[in-house]
Order: C-alpha cells, then structure tokens, then sequence
C-alpha cells in the first residue's frame, strides 16, 4: 500500500527536544507516545480495570515484541527550530502578562527566571532555556498500513488522530503546548478513514464537545471495529457504567470538557495569556499584601496546610504532583512512610488548549474523571534540602477533592463572560 501523507502545522510552541536543550526535532517515538496514550483511553471501555485486557488490546492495534504494529509513520523532514529565549509571544519584560503568563504555563522545566540587569536597565523576566518549534512551521507525517487487519488499522488511526486534535505533540501539552493542525492530506483514504476526515476540525467543534468520546468524522467506524478488536484479544464487554476507573478512559461519565465563554480571541498567545493568568488564581486565591511580588496571592495550602500542622486536607495536591513551593519545603506522591520510600509523580487531570484559526480562538479545557492516587499510595510534606530531605507529616489528597477541583474549573471557564477567577476582571 503507498504512503499517505498528512501535512501538520504546529499552532503553539511544541518542545520536543530529547534531552537537548540545543536542538527540537519532532520524533515519532513521541507521536507514538501520545498514541499509546489516547488508545489506552479509547480501550478502557473494554478492558476495564484489568491492565491485562488493557494489554491485549494495546500490543494488537500499536504492535508488541511479538507482533508489528499495523501503521508505520515517518518525518521525511524535520520543522525548523528557533533557541529564542525571548520570541515575541514572551518578551523581555517581566511587567509584560504574556512573559508572565505564558510563562506560568511553560513551568520551570522549560524557562529560567533572568535577574534585572542594571547595566543595561532591563527588568528581569521568564526566559525559554529549551529549543522549540516555533507556530506556523509545518511538517510531514507519512503513514503506511500494513498487514490485514483492518479493524486494527483503523482504530490506530483514531488513536493518532485523537492524540492530535485532543492532546500535542511534546512536553507541556497539558498545558496548551505542543499543538499542531493536520491541514491537508495527500493519498488514498486510509481504513475507513477518508482524507477529510482526518482534518482537523474547526471551532465549532469544540465548543460543541462537552465530553470526550469517539469524536470525529469517523467515530462510527472507529468505534465499531475497537469493539471488534476487544473480542479478537477477549478484552471482555463494553461497559458503560460510571464506575471510577484507575486510568484515563474516554467516556461520556469520566470525562468533562469545555471551551470558553464570552468573547474570542485574536491568537493563540491572548488565549493562554489568558489561561496562564486565571490558573494562578484558580490554585492561589487567598490575599497577601505584604509579599513583594505580583499578583500578591498565596495558595490557601501554603498557608492553613503546610504552617498548621492540624490540618491535613492538601486540595491543590488533586491538580498534580509533586507541588515544590520552596527548595526545602516540598509535596509527594509516595509508596508509603519512611525516608527510603519511592516518590511517584501523579499528572494533572486537567488539560488545556488553545483551539481555533485566524483571528477566532479559545480555551479548550478538559478533564479525565479517573482514580487520582492508586491503592497503597500516599502524600507527605517533605522537609530540607539535599541529604537533609526528609519525610514530614501525611496529607490528605482524594479522588473526590480532585473531580471537584477540575469540575470547578471546567465550569467556571464555560460559564463566564470574562473572567471567571481573576478579581475584578469579570
């Protein structure tokens, strides 16, 4: 069977550098990745809570040790990268809300805070310390189904395209990074799977998407032929129950989504400009005038949590860990008490997007409903610094808290005008 080729253009900043900061090259180990991931969600309707089954269906439709996978990918060419550390969606100004915001959203994985420079009279500002894809490159994604197994083709196809209209490509795709747009087609139709349904999808699409299901053009087929997979590999019925599950499963019960309300917005940048500013008031709400810097707001863990040692109820925990307020005062997910314990990293379950063209935008937000900390799994402050780090006292973080915390959020987003967190902003 020839090639088909799928053209995609990155819409916001996509970090894919493998480890060197240097350099961004868009691998497909990574769109794998991402494949893995969204298909496992797919499955989890059939599989369950039985990793086994889980299993069964994954190593059939994306390939094992013992068996090819049915789709091949290639990058005949790689996108050009940019090492800016100042581009023009965060410039050099700290007092600037999209060097602030922007880079609230990138994380102190990708940015570095640069001191004020009095030499020159610059004020300080988050700079990026990663190469990245800028927005607006494109590139090729080549793919070949092999094999005879239609049903398997078919539902890798829907794990890809749901893994790039739905998630990214690299790091921070949570938080609105890594997005590209599959703009054209170029080659037969592929496993039921015509050319214009692999698009992209516009606007409208994702505002009228309140939860995440088999989406798309090509949901029927995806669907029908995931069903028969299950039954090839004995993965077991479909459930639709609203039983928690343990993992990320695509379904109208254990999913929410939203888009913003109000207005749109001219770009990408406004959107998670935007974002950035309102997740920091959404996680850190309480007042402090007296901290020297701007917004002038603290997490109400920081301080009824962590500097009251009667309370255990560590809410903001639901939105990830580990959570690092200082160098030496620290929350982890963990295996359980004592200094030789593993600390674990739990994802947020909330994921944002900037969604849209031209000069019509908005925030995409959505959530997976699943078990955020696994049986036997634990939290505690850790306290020190270096080889002085050590396991303090337990906190409370539960499933329920965190539904609530996304639900709040998702809700909140939708249903205002204009801000829905920021005081004196709606």
């Amino acid at each position: 069977m020839p090639w088909t080729t799928l053209r995609l253009r990155v819409e916001t900043p996509l970090f894919c550098g493998e480890g060197d900061p240097t350099s961004a090259q868009v691998r497909v180990s990574s769109i794998r990745g991402g494949m893995h991931f969204w298909l496992r969600a797919m499955a989890g309707v059939f599989a369950k809570n039985n990793p086994n089954a889980l299993r069964r269906i994954e190593n059939h439709v994306l390939g094992s040790t013992d068996a090819a996978s049915p789709i091949r990918l290639r990058i005949p060419e790689q996108p050009a990268y940019s090492t800016e550390a100042f581009p023009d969606f965060m410039p050099r100004d700290a007092r600037n809300p999209y060097n602030k915001w922007i880079g609230y959203l990138l994380g102190p994985g990708l940015t570095s805070w640069e001191p004020k420079d009095e030499a020159r009279r610059l004020k300080g500002a988050v700079k990026i310390t990663r190469a990245f894809v800028p927005p607006g490159e494109e590139f090729d994604l080549r793919i070949k189904l092999v094999g005879k197994d239609h049903d398997a083709q078919t539902v890798a196809l829907g794990a890809l395209w749901m893994s790039l209209v739905f998630g990214g490509i690299g790091a921070r795709t949570r938080r609105g990074f890594g997005g590209v747009r599959i703009v054209g087609v170029d080659g037969p139709g592929l496993a039921g799977w015509d050319p214009d349904s692999l698009l992209t999808p516009g606007l409208d699409f994702y505002e009228r998407t309140k939860n995440l299901w088999f989406a798309g053009d090509a949901a029927g087929p995806t669907m029908a032929s995931l069903k028969k997979v299950a039954d090839k590999v004995e993965a077991g019925p479909f459930d639709s129950s609203t039983t928690t599950p343990s993992f990320p499963v695509l379904s109208k019960a254990n999913t929410l989504a939203g888009v913003t309300g109000g207005g749109v917005f001219d770009d990408w940048p406004d959107v998670l400009r935007f974002g950035g500013e309102e997740l920091r008031h959404f996680r850190a709400s309480e007042q402090t005038p007296e901290v020297k810097y701007h917004p002038k707001i603290k997490t109400r863990e920081w301080l009824d949590v962590v500097h009251d040692n009667d309370r255990e109820d560590f809410d903001i925990g639901g939105l990830g860990l580990p959570l690092v307020f200082k160098k030496d005062i620290e929350v982890h997910a963990d295996s359980g008490e004592g200094e030789d314990t593993e600390k674990l990293r739990r994802a947020s379950p909330l994921w944002l997007r900037a969604v849209g063209e031209g000069e019509h935008w908005r925030l995409f937000s959505f959530a997976f409903l699943n078990e955020f900390l696994p049986e036997e799994t634990d939290v505690h402050l850790w306290i020190g610094t270096g080889n002085e780090k050590h396991q303090d006292r337990p906190l409370t973080v539960t499933t329920a808290g965190s539904h609530k915390k996304v639900r709040r959020w998702i809700e909140g987003m939708t249903d205002a005008e204009d801000s829905a967190f920021v005081p004196g902003n709606g």
